[in-house]
């Protein structure tokens, strides 16, 4: 059998990230517990992303062989029946030929802030509440100081087991946008985009912490540079919550 990829979205706010951890709920022990329901035995899935503890995904890739063949497209359905409320199936796919879930072209990740003093308690789930105003310009400046192709040891965490620090960003956006829940005006929150081949450890939630200081006014962009070329964690801001950070898709 070929390897069949899945693409698929869930609400992290309940898990302990993506990959396997003894006795807690992860993304993957949910996914390899819905797959042997459904094909009799233990199937290893592999994952474009491993996202960590409460963060969402809207466009996650992941990859497995399956034992025998199950019509693509009632494998979906198959799948949601049995798997828990918070974690969905889109769709299932044949993989192309050679290719693994790890060729990843690029990956898109939107972070989302309230800035503003009362935030609606339906978005607590999915966002920063930040009450200081933010310079939005300010933050932009400084972003286009990330992007490009950089050695971004200062924006990984500890506790990660990459090699190569070195990620090419294609793009990051900063702008406003309204959010609509149920019959709520909508609500305006800063989103954050960040584009790029691939991310390091907690390393996109590391460039908000330092952006949202930048729009606090406690770094500048002059300040966002040495931290680049400095290379050395210490230097750069706090680590975003993860409530607010989603893997938009995978290319």
């Amino acid at each position: 059998m070929c390897n069949l990829r899945l693409i698929l979205q869930y609400d992290g706010s309940d898990f302990f990230g993506y990959e396997l951890q003894p006795g807690k709920r992860t993304i993957r022990g949910e996914l390899e517990k819905a797959l042997k329901k459904i094909y009799g035995c233990l199937i290893k899935v592999h994952s474009s992303s491993r996202t960590d503890a409460k963060v969402h995904a809207l466009g996650q890739v992941i990859s497995f062989k399956p034992p025998f063949e199950i019509p693509l497209e009632c494998l979906p359905s198959a799948l949601n029946s049995v798997l828990p409320e918070d974690i969905r199936v889109l769709r299932a796919e044949k993989a192309e030929k050679r290719k693994k879930v790890f060729d990843a072209k690029a990956k898109t990740y939107e972070y989302l802030i309230f800035n503003g003093e009362v935030m609606p308690p339906h978005l607590r789930r999915f966002v920063w509440h930040v009450k200081p105003k933010l310079d939005l310009s300010a933050m932009r400046r400084s972003a286009k100081v990330l992007v490009g192709r950089h050695d971004f040891s200062s924006f990984c965490a500890a506790g990660g087991d990459d090699k190569n620090f070195v990620r090419t960003i294609y793009k990051i956006m900063i702008r406003k946008k309204p959010i609509r829940i149920w019959g709520l005006e909508k609500v305006p929150v800063i989103s954050l985009i960040f584009v790029g081949d691939g991310f390091l450890y907690k390393m996109v939630r590391n460039m908000v912490g330092t952006l949202w200081e930048v729009g606090l006014g406690k770094k500048s962009v002059s300040d966002v540079k040495k931290i680049l070329q400095a290379k050395d964690r210490r230097l750069a801001g706090r680590t975003a919550p993860a409530q607010g950070l989603c893997l938009i898709r995978v290319k």
